[in-house]
């Protein structure tokens, strides 16, 4: 029984934990455009844009990083032949969009993201991967 689906499925999981430092990572380069774009948009009063967008910032942080952590941890685990990881991957991911989704804004990174999580899941619960899952578990 060939693990390349397996691998696959980990392989876009791993992708979709990239992708979320990522999206960490420029949104803190682009803090001075965030800024701006806050100030020009008056969401907040001009002497708390600051501290507003500090706050967010580090929610956005704890939150991308929680759920790239949780991605690395669960597709380590699949590899290994862990089978209910798939159900705790479907769980992360459900919970990843649906936060992503109440927050009222519809962008490219969520695009992408669901685009990601689309096709981990896809290749996660291949009859292939199911077979090498079942495989595994015999094995042990």
């Amino acid at each position: 029984m060939s693990a390349k689906s397996v691998r696959t499925a980990v392989a876009v999981w791993l992708a979709l934990a990239t992708f979320c430092t990522l999206d960490v990572l420029l949104t803190w380069l682009e803090q001075t455009n965030i800024r701006k774009a806050v100030v020009d948009a008056g969401i907040v009063p001009p002497e708390s844009v600051d501290a507003f967008l500090n706050n967010v910032l580090w929610q956005k942080t704890i939150f991308q990083l929680g759920f790239a952590v949780v991605y690395i941890v669960l597709a380590v685990l699949l590899r290994k032949g862990f089978a209910w990881s798939r159900v705790a991957l479907i769980a992360a991911s459900v919970f990843h969009v649906f936060l992503l989704l109440s927050g009222g804004s519809f962008n490219a990174v969520l695009i992408l993201i669901l685009a990601l999580v689309t096709g981990a899941l896809m290749m996660t619960w291949r009859q292939s991967t199911t077979d090498w899952l079942a495989t595994a578990r015999e094995a042990r």
